[in-house]
């Protein structure tokens, strides 16, 4: 299964990136999570692994597969979550929009799961983890 999200984001790249590119910084913007910590590595070194505490007290452990601050990007997968999903792996780029100075937000994954989990996966997944984050992103944004 593929899920593909994209937003505007109304603040210009280089003010995006400095929020999200670092892996543990994601409960900074992010309103879904509460707590991010990283078990081993560095905030943009492949192979960290990242715990995050959501919201509803479940966990999510990922680890940073790839890291870009040339071409804005960061790529993911899921060690452990409570998903019913095989196979996750996510990138969230961002591009830079020229004409206005915001920012472009792409947020997308590939994974695995059963027929009857796919509908819920495509709202979960997409609108609420990949819209909800990228909406708190802007706030974020707008606040700082």
């Amino acid at each position: 299964m593929q899920i593909f999200r994209s937003m505007i984001i109304e603040a210009p790249i280089e003010k995006v990136w400095a929020a999200v590119r670092a892996f543990d910084g994601v409960a900074a913007w992010n309103p879904g999570v509460t707590n991010a910590r990283l078990e081993s590595g560095a905030a943009t070194a492949t192979g960290t692994i990242r715990s995050l505490q959501i919201a509803d007290g479940t966990v999510f452990r990922e680890t940073l597969l790839a890291h870009s601050d040339v071409e804005t990007f960061y790529t993911y997968d899921i060690l452990e979550s409570p998903l019913p999903v095989t196979g996750y792996v996510s990138t969230h780029r961002f591009f830079p929009i020229t004409h206005s100075d915001q920012t472009l937000g792409v947020w997308e994954s590939r994974f695995e799961c059963t027929p009857e989990d796919a509908a819920q996966m495509e709202r979960v997944v997409g609108d609420v983890i990949y819209i909800g984050g990228m909406t708190g992103l802007n706030m974020f944004l707008k606040e700082s």
